[in-house]
């Protein structure tokens, strides 16, 4: 009986200490590896981060709003380097629920005709753990890795440099 309650309790300890899901926590600094997160699209669908980070391509990650006029300026320009790079560069926009709401920041990615892949962060879980400020917010990562931060609008000659792309 003594041997069944040490188990129980040991199995207890295990869910408690290891069964809690750690929130995501990001220093957004030069050369941070990121840890694996999911993205939510607009549909409700999820996909692992590792999925887009690992895959050989550099990526650029832009934080977003559809309220933000300095995302209006900038997202055309994303547009424009995405639709030119796709096939060499990932390019993944997520988009705050701060302020907003899933219908409007959808109606706003139809009206602009963005193509580029657009993701929805509905409980601010990614927001708060990059720790974004401001918007836009953008990040080159190669292989999980932060490479550069921008806390500024990109316009599209602004992102190829980030790239060099020259």
């Amino acid at each position: 009986m003594k041997k069944l309650l040490v188990i129980i309790s040991m199995f207890m300890v295990f869910l408690v200490g290891y069964g809690k899901v750690k929130p995501l926590d990001v220093n957004m600094e030069a050369g941070t590896k990121i840890p694996n997160f999911e993205l939510r699209d607009f549909n409700g669908k999820y996909t692992k981060s590792r999925k887009i980070f690992n895959n050989g391509k550099p990526t650029l990650l832009v934080f977003a709003a559809e309220w933000c006029p300095h995302c209006h300026t900038e997202l055309p320009e994303v547009q424009k380097f995405y639709e030119e790079n796709k096939d060499n560069i990932n390019v993944v926009v997520v988009f705050t629920s701060r302020r907003t709401n899933l219908t409007a920041t959808k109606q706003f990615v139809a009206e602009n005709k963005f193509t580029f892949p657009v993701y929805y962060d509905a409980n601010q879980s990614l927001m708060n753990g990059f720790k974004v400020k401001n918007v836009p917010t953008n990040l080159i990562i190669q292989n999980s890795v932060i490479e550069n931060v921008f806390v500024q609008i990109m316009d599209y000659d602004n992102l190829k440099q980030a790239f060099y792309l020259n």
